[in-house]
């Protein structure tokens, strides 16, 4: 399976974790530890310490799904991180923060892509896989640049009023794809604010990859 490789930017300071990294940081919803086992049906959110740091010992983790639609499979990479601390225009700071970056591939082993999409705040880019960028350290692994703070997802070297991803950061070629656990489904909010993301089953590029990746700025 070909996995993307992820380059952070020079002055990040978080890195994408487990979900259960939630009750390293002291997290809680309706003032208990948080059950990822047994997520409130009524949803719910998740409260986090407002002085929160990035764990020293968390592993680098992301999840890992595959979906069909549009005749083609989609391997999905999500990352989780706790904390998005990015600022425009007076919004966008929040606790808990998932993107995304899929392969939409002729096979369903994750072996010959043709497609890719990341996610960008509200919304997404896509290419053809020949116009992808290739990791010089990993062979074939489709380079993706994380901005700074926000985590939005690029191509290459980004810079515009929203995000700064100069690849000059950290790079994750360690990171952990897991499965996801139950709590995928879960319909609260992955945070206290009111930017922080709810549950990921009712987004598009959850139930329908093909027509995220078709809504997508070319």
């Amino acid at each position: 399976m070909i996995t993307p490789s992820f380059v952070l930017d020079s002055r990040e300071k978080w890195r994408p974790v487990a979900v259960e990294t939630i009750n390293d940081v002291g997290a809680t919803l309706n003032g208990a530890p948080v059950d990822l086992e047994n997520l409130p049906v009524a949803g719910g959110k998740i409260d986090f310490p407002k002085d929160m740091v990035q764990p020293r010992d968390a592993p680098e983790v992301g999840y890992h799904r595959v979906a069909h639609g549009g005749g083609l499979w989609w391997h999905q990479f999500w990352t989780w991180w706790l904390y998005n601390p990015k600022k425009y225009a007076g919004f966008g700071v929040h606790e808990g923060d998932w993107e995304m970056v899929q392969l939409g591939c002729v096979d369903e082993e994750g072996e010959y892509p043709v497609l890719m999409t990341c996610s960008q705040h509200d919304g997404g880019e896509k290419r053809e896989f020949w116009r992808c960028e290739l990791s010089e350290w990993m062979l074939q692994c489709p380079m993706v640049y994380v901005a700074r703070d926000s985590h939005a997802n690029y191509f290459g070297p980004h810079q515009d009023v929203t995000d700064t991803a100069d690849g000059k950061g950290a790079r994750l070629a360690t990171l952990e794809w897991r499965e996801f656990g139950s709590w995928a489904l879960w319909t609260g909010k992955w945070g206290n604010s009111d930017n922080s993301p709810g549950g990921l089953a009712p987004r598009r590029a959850w139930q329908a990859p093909h027509a995220y990746h078709g809504q997508a700025r070319g």
